[in-house]
């Protein structure tokens, strides 16, 4: 009877064992596979420390305890110092709007920061691609997207 509780102990270690060294496996990079290039980098703005000062935004969102105050004078803030901020402590503000403003979030508050943005994204894609979606498909090789073309409709040819 002991013999078979170490036994059946010694085999469920083994195939814990065993599927570690599978996980394991799965999670090392391809040798074949080439590196994958740096992310590009984004163009910043005109930076103005004494302006644009990321920490007084924040410190809008924790010192205000009333949501609508809290908002007016976020939306202020953004009024007076927003056009000093750098593509980069705009993106901040963004990705930490929610978490700082709490209830006084509001699609206003976004749009205010989302269109200092666009300012940057008219000169650099890339701020593009983090407002409003994803980058567009990279195009094959010779020139053409497909089989059917930009259009998608194989077969289809444009009329002369």
């Amino acid at each position: 009877m002991i013999r078979h509780r170490r036994l059946g102990l010694f085999l469920a270690m083994l195939a814990l064992l065993a599927s570690f060294s599978v996980f394991a496996h799965a999670q090392q990079k391809k040798k074949d596979a080439p590196p994958e290039p740096p992310p590009p980098p984004i163009k910043p703005g005109t930076l103005d420390p004494l302006d644009c000062v990321v920490a007084n935004f924040r410190a809008i969102g924790i010192d205000t305890q009333d949501a609508e105050a809290r908002r007016s004078k976020a939306i202020a803030w953004l009024g007076k110092h927003g056009k000093s901020c750098t593509a980069e402590q705009l993106i901040v503000m963004r990705n930490n709007r929610q978490q700082w403003m709490g209830t006084a979030d509001n699609a206003t508050l976004a749009a205010r920061i989302d269109g200092l943005l666009e300012v940057f994204a008219a000169t650099n894609k890339d701020i593009a691609i983090l407002l409003y979606g994803t980058p567009p498909a990279p195009k094959k090789p010779g020139g053409k997207d497909g089989p059917g073309g930009a259009n998608g409709s194989a077969g289809a040819s444009p009329k002369k």
